[in-house]
């Protein structure tokens, strides 16, 4: 297999391959990235603090709390909202880079069929299917899952060519739905 640019194989697929250390950065700024820039990651982001916030009105409204009551009970959930949201974000990032971490230095091989992650004695294949979305940073692609909000941050500092980003590019608004 020629390293950067494509190859053909046996079945005339594309072959783009990626080489690179995944950082715990790039999966802080894919999660921050689909949270605060794309409609899905909005969306998730917003049903916690809308059930909270609702919960907040509804039980105190059930209770025959007074107004001075209720209030207290919304900004302390709110504030704890504030607290909580960014927490579990930064640790599930952080657990999706503990995933990718085991790897070591990645060798990422992109076809039209999908991926596969080799590094250390791991090896993933994933098909596009498995994340069927994707979207792209200045330095990233990001894979997601519809429901889950787990992903996969591709690197773009591992391309073996600079062309090979462009070309990853057109596989993945082949295969997925840009975001």
């Amino acid at each position: 297999m020629q390293t950067g640019g494509d190859t053909s194989g046996s079945t005339g697929t594309t072959t783009i391959e990626f080489v690179y250390d995944p950082t715990p950065e790039d999966y802080r700024t894919a999660f921050w990235r689909f949270n605060f820039a794309t409609w899905p990651g909005r969306g998730s982001l917003a049903t916690g603090p809308a059930v909270g916030i609702g919960l907040g009105i509804l039980i105190p409204w059930l209770r025959g709390f007074s107004a001075n009551e209720t209030a207290f009970v919304l900004v302390a959930v709110s504030l704890s909202l504030c607290v909580i949201v960014p927490r579990v974000g930064a640790r599930k990032a952080r657990e999706q880079y503990e995933g990718m971490e085991d790897y070591g230095t990645c060798r990422t091989t992109v076809t039209e069929d999908g991926l596969t992650t080799t590094g250390g004695e791991l090896s993933s294949s994933l098909e596009w299917r498995v994340f069927p979305r994707y979207f792209e940073t200045d330095t990233l692609f990001v894979l997601t899952t519809k429901r889950t909000g787990i992903f996969f941050a591709l690197p773009k500092r591992g391309a073996q060519d600079p062309a090979d980003v462009d070309r990853v590019r057109e596989v993945l608004d082949r295969n997925l739905k840009r975001l």
